[in-house]
């Protein structure tokens, strides 16, 4: 309890305007602070990290009561804003016009406003929202990712320099289910120590950031913004791959998903390769590979039993492509594991 005190005394100034419109308490695990609603709002938390210097994520997993406004302008200045919401919509508003902005379930959005504008984020009741918005100020941060190379180091520029001359920019993105799976893994995976965690949370963020700014590139560059895809369409891959991931060990083909999800063949195919730049049966092969790979770690199983175990049938089958993927055979990948630790 007195480290939680002592870390509530040097969370970082944004959380305040957000305990004081919740009526929540602060606390801090490791290196991130989390805000926990008041009871008489709702539940959830709104978790904060820094990554580094001029940049920081706010990850919102909240169900509130009744409507709520917060000034997005309390949080930052002269930045960037690069919003995703993997569930539920939530709005945003310049003060200084009566537009509103939906963002809805797997879309992007990207923001910009001078100093001094007024913007508000608009959160429905009775809906669980659950938000990423990356702050990235331009000065500290894409000074620096600008000078180092990389594809998209002139376009961003360029960008920056058309947003710098407009009093407020919004971007209404497409949908995108990559950045969706990343934020998936930011809430809900598990790891066997701490500092594990943490690196691999904060290699996250980046990770989306990146898929952030390089969406955006493309987007403003060519005038793309739709996946192709419908909102349900893509919510059902969504649902489909998670339901694999849980379930490895059942037959998975075309025929049984598409009866699983209405979709068609080609929609489910343009889906996983949308989502995974995989197609299905790769999906499902990577996913058995992964479980095994995982049981190999943390059980006493024989290879035969773990085959067996993430819907394999063919141990040698599965030796050549574990093989091919980890780059050791499984009794190679598994002495050397248990010789590490």
């Amino acid at each position: 309890m007195e480290n939680l005190t002592k870390n509530f005394d040097s969370a970082p100034l944004e959380l305040y305007a957000l305990k004081d419109l919740f009526k929540g308490k602060i606390t801090k695990e490791q290196d991130i602070y989390v805000l926990t609603l008041g009871q008489q709002f709702g539940y959830g938390e709104v978790r904060y990290t820094g990554l580094q210097k001029g940049l920081k994520a706010f990850d919102f997993n909240i169900l509130t009561v009744d409507d709520i406004e917060f000034p997005i302008n309390s949080f930052t200045t002269d930045s960037l804003q690069f919003l995703y919401c993997l569930d539920g919509f939530c709005s945003y508003k310049f003060e200084d016009v009566d537009e509103i902005h939906q963002i809805d379930q797997f879309q992007t959005a990207v923001v910009h406003s001078r100093n001094g504008l007024q913007n508000r984020i608009l959160i429905p009741g009775g809906k669980r929202l659950v938000l990423n918005i990356i702050f990235v100020n331009k000065r500290e941060y894409f000074d620096k990712f600008s000078k180092k190379p990389n594809q998209f180091g002139e376009k961003l520029q360029e960008l920056l320099q058309h947003i710098d001359n407009t009093p407020k920019h919004f971007h209404s993105g497409s949908y995108s289910l990559k950045i969706a799976e990343q934020l998936k893994l930011l809430i809900g995976i598990e790891y066997t120590n701490e500092i594990s965690e943490l690196l691999s949370q904060k290699g996250r963020y980046y990770l989306i950031l990146a898929k952030q700014i390089e969406k955006f590139c493309l987007e403003i560059d060519n005038n793309l913004n739709t996946s192709g895809l419908l909102k349900n369409e893509l919510k059902m891959i969504s649902e489909l791959s998670d339901f694999i991931k849980r379930y490895p060990e059942i037959q998975h083909s075309i025929k049984t998903l598409c009866h699983e999800s209405g979709l068609s063949p080609a929609k489910l195919q343009e889906g996983f390769k949308f989502m995974f730049e995989r197609t299905v049966s790769d999906f499902v092969r990577n996913v058995r590979l992964e479980k095994a790979e995982k049981l190999i770690q943390s059980t006493d199983l024989t290879i035969s039993e773990i085959v067996y175990s993430v819907g394999l049938t063919s141990r040698s089958y599965f030796c050549k492509i574990f093989k091919k993927k980890y780059h050791y055979s499984p009794k190679e990948y598994k002495s050397k594991k248990t010789s590490t630790k």
